[in-house]
């Protein structure tokens, strides 16, 4: 297994460079060019949830784990209105959502395989993961 850690601004305009770093590594496992859009989407659907659409104060920290056969996107964010939220009741900016909407989640379940949004320990998260369709003997397992 490989893993890969990036951390970026909690503002939407950096959240690309998440979905491209999930495509070249979804490429990489041979994913089907649906499928790596299906992963885009997935991306954009979960870290929407931890940046907001103006973006927060703090980062977010994405892990990619790769095995043979699929992906795992592991995002947490660190954001101080977090934390004057916990402590004051409010935040600086709208409150932050732990629980995913009924429509994202019908959205991630034609997607991707398995998705999450939940916090730790006080702490924002989300979890997808996204299997490579099998290959067929005609590719030959090579992109």
């Amino acid at each position: 297994m490989d893993t890969l850690t990036v951390r970026i601004p909690a503002a939407p305009s950096y959240v690309r460079i998440v979905r491209l770093i999930a495509a070249g590594l979804a490429a990489r496992l041979g994913f089907t060019l649906e499928d790596i859009e299906d992963l885009k989407i997935a991306v954009d659907e979960l870290t929407a949830y931890l940046t907001g659409s103006r973006g927060r104060a703090g980062t977010l920290e994405v892990n990619f784990l790769l095995y043979e056969d699929h992906i795992e996107i592991k995002g947490r964010a660190h954001l101080a209105e977090v934390a004057g939220e916990a402590e004051s009741g409010e935040g600086s900016g709208p409150r932050l959502r732990t629980e995913l909407t009924e429509l994202s989640q019908k959205i991630l379940e034609t997607v991707v395989d398995s998705a999450s949004l939940g916090a730790d320990d006080g702490t924002p998260t989300f979890t997808l993961s996204k299997h490579r369709p099998a290959r067929s003997p005609s590719r030959g397992g090579v992109l």
